[in-house]
């Protein structure tokens, strides 16, 4: 199999998800695109995805602590009649390369939720498979976990038969974290730190905001930072060129902006030797800004006095561009046409398209228009199997060929043809998706 260590950042590229026992979510997989898009009627269940992918990722890299407490998470207990007492599942596959060779990574835990008082939530099982991306490669087993033993693979010629204790609410991978002499260590690591970002809608002038306090751990470039400008500032001077294409592609979205500045103003209140060790930020010895010039005004502004929309599309072109610093497998934007004009909109995904490295970017959208200016094979389409319960499925490739012409049929474009249909419960829905939603 070769080596799986490697001196450098191992960049995990998420290829899918599996979700299941989460809110109202039912066995919804998830297989990523560049862009993968969730489309469904209001309150369906869309942003549920989103937060069961978010407490995924964070259940892996919370304290055992935290994880009792998000296993006893009563808003997230499945209480449709339908699978109430339905433990949790979370699988996700990933590419990385190591030594110039592609892996498939498979991982994937349960756990039994805390429905009641008396019961005791544990880790049902857990596993950690990888294999050549090369076609006709099987998986070899890393971690092999059940409710009563837990088992890894510690060399590269044995199985993965050696024996390690773990609590109840732990994960090997979380063990794993210590034992640097094993062949897949980078692999481990960087699973417990990888970054799934959501952004909301939520009111982002307070990321523009000139902010001295900084998180320990958060001094570089990083993606959560609370500051935009000072993230921007690094990025001015570690990497000039990133710098350069963020501005021009959000030129291309807002002609009427001429320039980008940044400016940082240093002064003397540095004083983070005077805090305790343990404190968990340090002040900074300057404040950073970021201004906007337009062509119809004076002078420039200050970023935070622009539209939230166009706060919001600079901040998400941002993060893009730095996930990789951070990171970051998985962008989340929900109702990106609540932040450009819908004659921009088709521009803003394109250029994001073309800014993806090795993230991905899932949207969610509730509106016909954004539907036709998507490629159909990224569409997930959400419908209910069963009352009260969320699924998501892709649309065949003969199901993506009728429903245009369909739509074409009634005169009608893709998006709004396909919401008409979500809004008939009589609708063949077996015609057009890769599954048979009526079973």
């Amino acid at each position: 199999m070769g080596t799986l260590q490697k001196e450098g950042c191992i960049v995990m590229k998420i290829q899918a998800v599996l979700i299941d026992g989460f809110k109202n979510l039912s066995n919804v997989k998830i297989g990523f695109d560049n862009i993968t898009a969730l489309v469904a009627l209001n309150n369906f269940g869309k942003s549920n995805v989103l937060a069961a992918i978010d407490f995924g990722l964070a259940f892996i890299k919370a304290t055992m602590e935290d994880k009792a407490d998000m296993m006893a998470n009563s808003n997230l207990i499945p209480i449709n009649s339908h699978m109430f007492g339905r433990n949790y599942k979370f699988e996700m596959e990933m590419l990385t390369e190591l030594d110039a060779i592609e892996y498939r990574v498979l991982y994937g835990y349960e756990f039994a939720w805390k429905c009641d008082e008396s019961a005791e939530p544990y880790i049902v099982s857990e596993y950690l498979k990888i294999r050549p991306e090369d076609k006709g490669q099987k998986y070899t087993q890393l971690i092999n976990r059940d409710a009563q033993k837990a088992l890894y693979k510690s060399s590269e010629t044995g199985r993965c038969s050696s024996k390690i204790n773990v609590e109840l609410a732990e994960l090997v991978v979380n063990k794993l974290r210590a034992y640097d002499e094993i062949f897949y260590a980078e692999i481990i690591k960087k699973m417990n730190s990888m970054r799934f970002y959501m952004e909301n809608n939520l009111d982002a002038k307070s990321f523009y905001q000139p902010d001295p306090i900084i998180r320990k751990g958060l001094e570089d470039m990083a993606v959560d930072a609370e500051s935009l400008p000072r993230v921007i500032y690094q990025l001015q001077e570690k990497n000039p060129n990133k710098f350069a294409l963020l501005k021009e592609v959000y030129k291309d979205l807002f002609p009427n902006v001429e320039d980008i500045i940044v400016k940082q103003y240093k002064f003397n209140g540095g004083d983070s030797e005077k805090l305790p060790d343990d404190a968990p930020f340090i002040i900074a010895n300057a404040i950073h800004v970021l201004f906007v010039k337009d062509k119809n005004l004076m002078h420039p502004i200050d970023f935070a006095m622009m539209s939230d929309g166009a706060k919001r599309v600079f901040m998400i072109l941002a993060r893009i561009i730095l996930a990789n610093e951070g990171n970051v497998s998985l962008i989340a934007i929900e109702e990106p046409e609540n932040s450009v004009h819908p004659s921009l909109f088709q521009a803003y995904i394109q250029i994001i398209s073309q800014l993806l490295d090795d993230c991905k970017i899932i949207i969610t959208s509730h509106s016909p228009y954004v539907v036709s200016y998507l490629d159909p094979s990224w569409i997930h389409v959400g419908v209910s199997r069963q009352s009260g319960i969320a699924g998501f499925y892709t649309l065949k490739k003969a199901g993506q060929r009728l429903l245009q012409q369909d739509a074409t049929d009634f005169k009608m474009s893709i998006g709004d043809y396909l919401f008409s249909m979500l809004a008939d419960e009589e609708s063949n829905w077996e015609d057009y998706l890769e599954c048979d939603v009526h079973e």
